[in-house]
């Protein structure tokens, strides 16, 4: 790390240190949140913090390592969009929380010119929160029209089918519910579509999908 660097995130850590916030720390430590520091630095208060920083992939990279709650968010709003495909599987690897997760998603994976593939490798994979951030990209695109290719759907219906089955309630499930009701929205005949892949795999996920079905 360059001097430059590691003067620079030393002066965001004191900012961090403070904006603390003890109460929202505490929450979040009770719900298992356990960083090796967590300041429970409100999400707006980050955001203005980032804004008086240059993107940096250096400074995003510094800031990543370190297990600290609000440095690993700062990491995400400092990337620049040209080191978003650089970072994205290696962070997608060692995402250690569903909030991380979340905003990962919404700031990064969802814009990679080639979310819809990654996010489909990522639902495939078995471990950490790879699926969770698979689905909650591909949720992310449905709201920008996700189109898929026959092979693509069938692969996204399949893969939801076996998590239906196999994962217990959860966010990972949640994500998943999240991208096929964003994926459907109000096109029936898609959905018919979807139903007619999952239905001789999982009768759990045919259930869903036609529990939306009669909202139409």
């Amino acid at each position: 790390m360059s001097n430059n660097i590691h003067e620079t995130t030393k002066k965001i850590k004191q900012s961090l240190r403070l904006s603390m916030n003890g109460i929202v720390s505490a929450h979040q430590r009770s719900q298992g949140l356990n960083y090796k520091i967590n300041f429970g630095v409100e999400i707006p208060r980050l955001k203005e913090l980032a804004n008086q920083y240059e993107k940096s992939e250096p400074l995003a990279t510094a800031l990543w390592q370190d297990n600290i709650r609000e440095c690993k968010l700062l990491a995400i709003f400092l990337l620049p969009q040209a080191s978003y495909h650089t970072m994205a599987d290696k962070w997608v690897a060692e995402v250690p929380f569903t909030e991380i997760a979340d905003h990962l998603a919404m700031n990064i994976l969802c814009k990679l010119p080639d979310a819809t593939a990654k996010a489909l490798q990522w639902c495939n994979q078995p471990t950490g929160l790879y699926k969770y951030c698979g689905y909650l990209t591909l949720a992310h695109l449905a709201r920008k029209a996700l189109v898929l290719t026959p092979q693509e759907e069938d692969t996204f219906c399949k893969q939801a089918a076996e998590l239906f089955e196999t994962a217990e309630p959860g966010p990972t499930k949640l994500s998943a519910c999240k991208a096929i009701c964003g994926y459907i929205g109000d096109d029936e005949e898609k959905a018919k579509r979807m139903l007619a892949i999952v239905e001789p795999q999982s009768s759990n996920i045919a259930t869903f999908i036609k529990e939306y079905l009669q909202a139409f």
